[in-house]
């Protein structure tokens, strides 16, 4: 669909866009106002770099460093734990999870630390014991690496001072000791003055006064937008899903959309309905009041697979029940089907007698059908187009000795070779399937098949709904029906 249709389509439609939206919002609206309330408390701590107080690395990328490490350390099930028991509330750890938040920033060192709860003091509670876990945690793990650096300096000190105690003044080795003693002392002093990496709240933990949900104007005002987005788009769904035949008055709408009689309405199947839909075909194109003689028929639809090739063989085979001369040409060198469900060669075909072959030697005649006679399609050719629409085919349809001639063609949404068929034979029929077929398509090939003077004198539907029969034709018509199947 072209998209100013597109949108001709919505505004045709709009007040009922506008309405079913509007009510959805409203339904909204109700739901989210029905809804508990939610508050959200927020803390904000620094974050303090040892290191970047030494001078030994560059001050705001060592913090932002550690501001990344803490807001991922205040996310563990041990400090979410901790918080919860500072803060005092009864809920569990996995519960505390999902109601906080916890991100560095990402420009100066600083972690925000935010939860949600039903309450104001639910909310500020537990970003406070969360901080606090988290300053603690911090401390903790700075205390527990000055152990482990110092730890190992003590006990060098003190195994020093022991051996100190047992050397005389005088002797030779004491003076080494004594610097080595007094080395790892300045390196205990040095290691316990260092300043170590902490954090410090500078904004304590604080509830909104308002709930941060629900917001039932926002909600509705949200839901809104994508319901009138979301509505219009099912509207023009709806209108090309509606370009479909309605199966109610089916052949009064085919007509009125044409413009052409319904010459016949082919059920599903190979059963008597079928059978007799065929004979209606052939009684209707037979008795037809047309100027001229109707040797030539052209079977054309707008799309593949709506049945065109299956009416083509069964209206020959109907015809040739009645001891007439017929022929069934497969007139689609692109995608040929009469020699596969004919259960024949495709080659020699019309290809070949187009370029020069005797038609004798490509027509079969099935052995059910003696006075049926099927051209094939034959080898492919690169200009099929061409191929048929260089006057040869009137030549070939002179020269074949049969009363009928009917010919399959390609599908005339795909490729023009339908019209340049058609436009060679005395008259054309149109095959829609109801189920698929689309008013616009079929229209516009029924008035380019007028442009070009190809004759359109009536449609068959295809695929309609099945008529009750009495058991009796059912049984009468089996035989029929098993022939023309096989």
């Amino acid at each position: 669909m072209e998209l100013t249709a597109h949108f001709r389509v919505m505004w045709r439609r709009r007040w009922r866009i506008i309405i079913v939206s509007i009510l959805i919002a409203g339904a909204v609206y109700a739901l989210s106002s029905s809804r508990p309330p939610v508050y959200r408390a927020e803390a904000l701590l620094a974050v303090r770099s040892g290191r970047a107080a030494t001078g030994d690395a560059p001050s705001q990328e060592d913090t932002l460093f550690l501001a990344r490490t803490y807001s991922e350390l205040a996310k563990t099930r041990p400090v979410v734990s901790d918080g919860v028991r500072r803060s005092g509330l009864a809920i569990s750890t996995g519960a505390a999870l999902q109601r906080i938040d916890v991100n560095a920033s990402t420009d100066v060192g600083f972690v925000s630390v935010s939860a949600t709860g039903p309450t104001r003091s639910a909310a500020g509670r537990l970003a406070q014991g969360l901080s606090r876990a988290l300053t603690a945690t911090v401390e903790r793990q700075e205390a527990a690496a000055l152990a482990a650096d110092v730890t190992p300096l003590g006990d060098e000190i003190t195994r020093l001072e022991a051996e100190l105690a047992r050397l005389p003044e005088d002797a030779p080795q004491r003076a080494a000791v004594e610097a080595r003693y007094t080395s790892l002392l300045s390196a205990v002093t040095e290691r316990e003055l260092r300043p170590a990496n902490g954090m410090a709240v500078i904004s304590p933990s604080r509830a909104g006064t308002a709930p941060i949900s629900p917001a039932p104007f926002r909600d509705a005002l949200l839901a809104l937008i994508a319901a009138l987005v979301v509505n219009a788009e099912l509207a023009v769904l709806l209108e090309v899903m509606s370009d479909r035949f309605r199966r109610e008055n089916l052949v009064e709408e085919v007509s009125r959309v044409t413009g052409l009689p319904v010459l016949a309405e082919v059920p599903s199947g190979d059963d008597i309905d079928v059978i007799e839909a065929f004979r209606t075909l052939r009684s209707n194109l037979m008795f037809m009041d047309t100027p001229g003689m109707l040797r030539t028929v052209a079977i054309v639809s707008v799309d593949p697979g709506a049945g065109k090739s299956y009416c083509a063989i069964h209206l020959a085979a109907s015809a040739a029940e009645l001891e007439l001369a017929v022929v069934l040409i497969d007139g689609d060198l692109r995608w040929p089907m009469i020699h596969e469900r004919m259960d024949i060669e495709r080659t020699p075909g019309l290809s070949e007698v187009l370029r020069g072959a005797a038609v004798d030697s490509a027509v079969v005649h099935p052995r059910e059908y003696p006075k049926l006679g099927v051209l094939p399609a034959g080898s492919p050719a690169g200009d099929p187009a061409g191929l048929v629409g260089g006057g040869l085919l009137r030549k070939l349809f002179a020269d074949l000795s049969a009363q009928l001639v009917i010919v399959d063609t390609p599908a005339e949404t795909l490729f023009s070779d339908a019209m340049t068929l058609a436009l060679q034979c005395d008259v054309t029929i149109v095959v829609i399937d109801a189920r698929s077929t689309h008013r616009r398509a079929v229209r516009r090939l029924v008035e380019s098949l007028r442009r070009v003077n190809a004759n359109p004198i009536g449609v068959v539907i295809n695929r309609t709904d099945r008529l009750s029969r009495p058991s009796y034709y059912a049984r009468e018509g089996r035989k029929s029906a098993d022939a023309i199947s096989s």
